[in-house]
């Protein structure tokens, strides 16, 4: 399933390395931006899911409470409710679930390419040395199948690190918990799961301490770009809010003045300090 998915992002890979830049790691860097704005409609789907469900919230626990003792009765008000306000709670879940397949196959084309990217960059290891000191060692070693690891191919090497082999600083795993960690801050809104949602960045750094440095190139780039469009997102919902709020206090003062921007900027001032005390 995902290896028709792996050629696609191998042969964008193929096609910037020989007509863009040189250089795998930049390479890296742009294919991750690229499967970035492919799913930028997903991503916004998703985040203006997670925003409506959080506004309906406290009327959600509300119904909770009302009919705590008659599950039946709850499930039956819930989803009547959520019909009502046309929200759909798994709306947050599916864009998600469409991004995995990419996301997976990304990972398995950085980590083990095929012959689509190894016939242009060559394999992650030079055979020519291995077998050439195999081949000088042949005769003091006594006879039987013995291994010796090919020297790093250059065409992979970014920076400091070789990208098929781990950041030797770690820097690159630091700056992949920290922008987790960042983005886990910016996207958690329920109290109750960030102190769960906290620890991932941990999780995942001590998994990540052992992947190759390019994985971890695209890891960083996304979690990044991720940061940005989490900010350019909430400046959105806060101005529909904003927008919302307004519309809701011009229909109080129907046959009254219009809003003064005073008052405009004390309802932008509330929902700041609603958002501050979130955080």
């Amino acid at each position: 399933m995902l290896r028709p998915i792996q050629n696609v992002l191998e042969y964008i890979v193929v096609f910037l390395y020989k007509n863009i830049i040189s250089n795998y790691g930049i390479v890296i860097i742009l294919l991750t931006i690229i499967v970035r704005i492919v799913l930028i409609p997903l991503t916004i789907s998703q985040t203006k899911s997670m925003a409506k469900m959080q506004k309906l919230q406290p009327e959600l626990k509300e119904l909770q409470k009302k009919y705590k003792d008659d599950k039946q009765k709850l499930q039956q008000e819930t989803m009547e409710f959520y019909k009502k306000n046309n929200v759909n709670p798994l709306a947050g879940c599916l864009p998600l679930l469409f991004q995995m397949p990419v996301f997976f196959a990304l990972f398995q084309a950085l980590r083990n390419p095929s012959e689509i990217v190894t016939n242009i960059l060559g394999n992650f290891t030079i055979d020519g040395v291995a077998n050439g000191i195999k081949t000088g060692l042949a005769g003091f070693l006594p006879a039987g199948e013995f291994t010796i690891m090919g020297a790093a191919n250059p065409k992979y090497n970014f920076l400091w690190m070789n990208l098929n082999e781990r950041d030797p600083w770690y820097i690159l795993v630091i700056l992949m918990v920290a922008t987790m960690f960042l983005t886990t801050r910016m996207t958690t809104t329920d109290p109750k799961q960030s102190k769960i949602m906290y620890i991932m960045p941990v999780v995942f750094g001590f998994i990540s301490f052992q992947f190759p440095s390019g994985i971890l190139v695209y890891w960083v780039t996304s979690n990044i770009w991720g940061i940005g469009q989490q900010l350019i997102v909430n400046k959105m919902v806060t101005k529909e809010k904003v927008k919302e709020e307004l519309s809701q206090k011009d229909k109080s003062l129907k046959g009254e003045q219009e809003l003064s921007e005073e008052e405009k900027k004390l309802i932008r001032r509330k929902i700041k300090k609603k958002k501050k005390k979130k955080k």
